[in-house]
């Protein structure tokens, strides 16, 4: 059953239990879900990724049948849904789940795709297309947002906020929340003070998720994927950062060859290596060979390559790549 975005109230009132979420407009798939769903909420809600789901099926299942009488509800959502995971939610859906609502979020989708066929034609599920945003629904977003906080900004300061969001609904939410935090004490905020505001960017983050992947804390990777939304230019970010790790990696696994010591290695590496970054560097170092290095690192050429080629599936390519190499 298709759900048009311009009745997505109607979502509120469906007795479906599944839901397919696709297309580019990340975003407002997660307002969608936070004002249809999770606004109130008082259960249980569980997130997946969809490699997780592909690693232990069975695990999924379980969470998605298993009834008692003392369970909450539950909201379970599973994120980047690609045509890998089609049988396994053929399966789920024949089946008779209570007090569980299974929302699949996927990039866009083509007209032949098994997966939108399946929710389109059957009227016991749900599928919604979300469309990108243009210059005129984002720019009718913040105007709205900052009126109803009171906040002073010229119609120019606004098109500057949106042009740095690249058409992302979901990046503009975090701009202007920014702004919101900033203007906490003064309601109108000058051009100077927003172009420091927005053009604020910190590696840090990117780099987080990079040095657990290398030191294979799956865990903690699929906790931050899951628990974050990434634009398609953070992941062009992301992958030159995961090159840029690796590229040090081997500088340092040469610079091991020298002095023979993993923990010297990384305390006379230049550039210096911040100390609080030590032990999770020394981590890398000691479970890394070169060979395997070079390998990653042609891979991820490979997958850059790939994203260029299509930039719809750049989140789904980085991020495969992460959860692989930090699971493997």
């Amino acid at each position: 059953m298709i759900v048009k975005s311009f009745k997505l109230n109607d979502l509120k009132k469906t007795n479906s239990n599944f839901f397919l979420f696709y297309g580019e407009n990340e975003g407002q798939k997660d307002e969608v879900i936070q004002d249809c769903f999770t606004n109130g909420f008082t259960g249980e809600i569980i997130k997946y990724d969809e490699s997780q789901i592909l690693d232990n099926e069975e695990v999924f299942f379980e969470t998605c049948l298993n009834d008692s009488l003392f369970d909450n509800d539950k909201i379970i959502q599973v994120n980047r849904v690609t045509s890998k995971l089609y049988e396994t939610i053929k399966k789920i859906v024949e089946k008779e789940i209570h007090n569980k609502k299974i929302i699949f979020k996927s990039d866009k989708l083509d007209k032949k795709s098994k997966l939108r066929n399946l929710f389109e034609k059957d009227n016991n599920l749900v599928c919604v297309a979300f469309y990108q945003d243009n210059n005129t629904s984002l720019f009718k977003i913040a105007s709205n947002f900052f009126k109803k906080n009171n906040i002073l900004i010229s119609s120019e300061n606004i098109n500057l906020v949106i042009d740095k969001c690249l058409g992302d609904r979901k990046n503009l939410q975090n701009e202007m929340n920014k702004i919101l935090n900033f203007s906490f004490e003064k309601k109108r905020i000058s051009r100077n003070e927003l172009v420091k505001l927005i053009n604020v960017y910190d590696d840090e983050n990117f780099f987080e998720l990079i040095d657990h992947c290398l030191i294979k804390n799956h865990k903690k990777v699929s906790s931050i994927i899951n628990s974050h939304t990434f634009s398609k230019s953070d992941s062009i970010i992301l992958i030159r950062s995961f090159l840029s790790r690796l590229k040090r990696l081997i500088a340092l696994k040469s610079l091991q060859v020298k002095t023979g010591n993993i923990r010297e290695t990384v305390d006379t590496f230049k550039p210096s290596i911040f100390w609080k970054d030590k032990e999770i560097v020394q981590k890398q170092v000691e479970i890394w060979e070169v060979d395997a290095i070079l390998e990653l690192l042609d891979k991820t050429n490979r997958v850059e390559i790939s994203y260029k080629k299509n930039s719809n599936l750049s989140n789904n390519l980085v991020f495969d790549l992460l959860l692989n190499t930090s699971n493997s």
